[in-house]
């Protein structure tokens, strides 16, 4: 399973073992459920992590306690925490390696840097993109002092190798199959690769035909996954933070050696990821903490200032971003206190639907409703529509269906979006929308971001937001019925038109 790291597939594998030892019942244990257990185990202490953290860069406890409050109602972290896949885990050990790293520049202990080193090595073991983080660990020995003679330099770089030595052997003790399979490894690594940047298109990765980087996450990830509030005084404190660093090194004042530190973590993470041509929002999940200190720094800078603005503005900057932020959390937050929109469907199906019905619907979404059993249903690649022979299947398909069920706007969205690319999907969905094939849309379900005060409801469609920010917990679906039978050659004129 290279493609993530064996360290959580370990954690989930032995902890099943563990239980089943003392399960004395008949129930069977899920290694998903398991996994999202720790996703949202680790996510809990990461917050206890971003405090501590905060600590060692605030001056102020209040300002610490702010940035962790802000980390644990970011929506984007609450998602992580829900899913069993390993950017909460690798949030955590990025998290903690940099917790040790900016202890050893307040006292230049070493035991911080090895610590550092180990925690290094279970992310990369994790998921390999921690390697990102791998040269803030060879940095680190030359933040220790400002000695720069041949024994000081020399002691540094056995520092370096004694570090790396570390980091690599615990990546290889905790990913053991990187080098037992060095053949499987290098294959896969090199497959990812290439889907990363684009070199190989699969049909997941279709969303990202012809999205610019940058401005793609700035419109369709972080807005979402942060909430405006913290998405904006976040990039006041990033600015600030530059700013803040560029001054000091002009006028050769003394540099805020963590700050330059985080703001390398921040770099070396963000920008290999955002200039990639895959672009989901899980792999932004290890940067969204840093989002909270920058929002937090930026506060904190005002309240430097004394006088007026330590006394009045920083108070009301503080309850306007905290009432802001909380008011995005619980928008976010109700989506899991509804039914799950996928169960919600399948309930009116049964109640509305015939279970001789002929139900036909889209592969490549992580469930099709309905979810019971008993009907008809038919599962239909959409994505290999282009080719000619598809379209005389989908035309018999077509031809004794009653229902068709669009499980999310995964599949319409990207091909409509894309129709000079993928006419004949495209073309599909136009037809399907606009009636001429002779479905009506009789049921849409949706379970959109919302909050609710009394007779007042506030909702945000966010459907066209990166399509695993949706898809996976919260999709659109919709069900279109049958109203005007079409024969045979009718469909495949409409299908080749």
């Amino acid at each position: 399973f290279f493609s993530y790291g064996s360290f959580s597939v370990y954690l989930i594998y032995f902890s099943k073992l563990i239980l089943q030892s003392i399960n004395t019942g008949s129930s069977v244990i899920s290694p998903i459920l398991i996994g999202r257990f720790y996703s949202a185990l680790f996510s809990t202490i990461t917050i206890l992590l971003v405090f501590l953290l905060s600590k060692q860069i605030f001056s102020k406890k209040k300002f610490a306690l702010l940035s962790s409050f802000t980390v644990a109602i970011t929506p984007g972290l609450i998602q992580q925490a829900h899913f069993a896949t390993p950017e909460s885990i690798l949030t955590f050990w990025l998290f903690l390696t940099l917790t040790f790293s900016l202890k050893s520049v307040s006292n230049g202990k070493i035991r911080y840097l090895i610590l550092s080193a180990l925690t290094l090595g279970t992310a990369a073991a994790t998921k390999i993109v921690a390697v990102t983080y791998l040269p803030i660990l060879v940095l680190m020995p030359f933040f220790k002092n400002n000695n720069y003679s041949i024994k000081s330099i020399f002691k540094k770089f056995i520092s370096v190798i004694i570090l790396l030595s570390t980091t690599l052997l615990v990546f290889f003790a905790l990913f053991p199959y990187s080098l037992l399979d060095k053949n499987g490894f290098l294959h896969s690594m090199k497959y990812e690769t290439a889907v990363a940047q684009g070199k190989l298109v699969v049909f997941y990765t279709r969303q990202f035909i012809a999205t610019p980087p940058f401005v793609y996450q700035l419109t369709k990830v972080f807005p979402y996954v942060l909430g405006p509030a913290v998405l904006l005084l976040a990039t006041v404190g990033f600015v600030l933070v530059i700013t803040d660093i560029v001054n000091a090194l002009l006028r050769k004042k003394g540099v805020d050696k963590k700050m330059i530190i985080i703001l390398f973590a921040v770099l070396a993470y963000l920008i290999p990821n955002v200039i990639l041509f895959v672009k989901w929002t899980r792999f932004m999940a290890p940067i969204l903490p840093f989002f909270a200190l920058f929002a937090v720094y930026a506060i904190y800078l005002i309240d430097r200032k004394r006088g007026i603005f330590s006394k009045f503005v920083v108070p009301t900057l503080i309850v306007v971003f905290i009432t802001t932020s909380t008011i995005w959390e619980l928008m976010f937050f109700s989506i899991y206190k509804k039914p799950d929109v996928r169960i919600s469907s399948t309930k009116w199906i049964n109640l509305n639907i015939s279970q001789n019905s002929n139900i036909l619907t889209e592969e490549g979404n992580t469930l099709e409703v309905p979810l019971t059993l008993g009907y008809n249903k038919r599962v239909f690649n959409f994505y290999n529509l282009d080719q000619s022979m598809e379209k005389d299947n989908l035309s018999q398909l077509l031809l004794t269906t009653d229902y068709f069920i669009v499980q999310s706007r995964r599949v319409f969205v990207n091909h409509q979006r894309l129709s000079k690319d993928f006419p004949e999907v495209s073309n599909f969905y136009n037809k399907l929308f606009s009636q001429e094939l002779g479905f009506e849309k009789v049921k849409e379900f949706t379970s959109f971001p919302v909050l609710s005060i009394g007779p007042l409801k506030f909702e945000i469609d966010d459907e066209l937001a990166e399509e695993t920010w949706s898809v996976f917990d919260h999709p659109v679906i919709r069900i279109y019925k049958k109203t005007s039978p079409l024969t045979e050659i009718d469909y495949q004129r409409l299908l080749n038109n």
